[in-house]
């Protein structure tokens, strides 16, 4: 069959969302907990879509039918360069031909992006999708962060960890840093602020937006802790928006505690707080090259969104 790659335009946006919708379908089925707002409400991801029309995006026309799209989200700077995010609702394909599709709507986007001096490119897909992360690796994308989602049944823990909520955020600012130190080094290599007051302030702004800090303390100190709120309607974990789902913001513990249990009776104390307030769900954004919070979240939640990054040579 004869396909066309064109630019894409207002008048993709319904079978684009059509299109999306399918995809995010299948996700369910192997996802279960995702919610239903991007099937109940189409306006919502419409919209989204239509607030990208204005940056470079791709459609392909397969007699006179939409078979898949591809449009830039954000674009920013970001380590020392010029990078293009494509969320995970801004692209999506017909299952027939999915591999070619890909290819040929990536290799037009990424030349505008290089002609553009965007050098960075990212990628959020569906977890499950293997057709699409087989493709986007053969194109030399590699894994960078994780979202994933959990129900609120409790977690075994041992009887002897005491948590605690923490109130007094100025007991917490030398882990908090210590935390912040971890993300520069290897294999993370991610800059974080390290300044006790950037430190005391982000901490005190997790209390006043609703969050709840709880801690391990050995011998009066802080050994390790977690923040859980409600997910945030700006932030990570797009496709949970608006959907009753409390979030993981934050966990750090010292090497000399880890493998103790410690972090399991933390997500307990979480779960609890979640199934408290009636979410309906638990979810975590971590990096993927978080080799020790990588394996925890693992072992706990499910992933439902991946990001994908791909450098290309900036002498370009």
């Amino acid at each position: 069959m004869s396909q066309t790659l064109v630019p894409f335009t207002q008048d993709h946006l319904a079978p684009a969302v059509a299109l999306f919708i399918e995809a995010y379908r299948q996700e369910q089925a192997a996802s279960p907990l995702l919610p239903a707002r991007a099937i109940d409400e189409p306006g919502w991801i419409s919209e989204e879509l239509h607030s990208c029309l204005d940056s470079p995006g791709v459609a392909v026309v397969e007699e006179g039918q939409l078979a898949a799209y591809m449009l830039t989200g954000p674009q920013f700077d970001w380590k020392g360069q010029r990078c293009a995010l494509v969320p995970e609702f801004c692209h999506s394909a017909t299952r027939a031909q999915k591999q070619t599709l890909i290819q040929s709507m990536y290799m037009h986007l990424a030349q505008e992006w290089v002609d553009r001096g965007i050098h960075i490119h990212l990628i959020g897909h569906l977890a499950h999708d293997t057709i699409l992360q087989e493709t986007l690796y053969q194109l030399g994308f590699g894994a960078i962060l994780a979202e994933r989602l959990r129900d609120l049944s409790d977690v075994h823990v041992r009887d002897d960890v005491t948590i605690i909520e923490e109130h007094d955020m100025s007991r917490l600012v030398e882990l908090d840093l210590e935390h912040t130190g971890y993300y520069p080094k290897s294999p993370i290599f991610l800059p974080k602020p390290t300044d006790e007051h950037q430190a005391q302030a982000g901490l005190e702004a997790h209390i006043a937006q609703g969050d709840v800090i709880f801690v391990h303390y050995d011998q009066g100190q802080p050994c390790a802790y977690i923040t859980v709120g409600t997910s945030k309607a700006d932030g990570e974990g797009f496709l949970l928006r608006d959907t009753n789902t409390a979030q993981i913001k934050g966990a750090y513990a010292r090497p000399a505690y880890r493998g103790r249990g410690i972090g399991t009776a933390l997500l307990q104390r979480a779960i609890q707080w979640a199934q408290q307030h009636e979410y309906e769900r638990l979810f975590v954004e971590h990096e993927t090259a978080n080799v020790h919070g990588g394996n925890f979240w693992r072992r706990h939640f499910t992933p439902y969104v991946h990001y994908s990054m791909r450098y290309v040579d900036n002498t370009l």
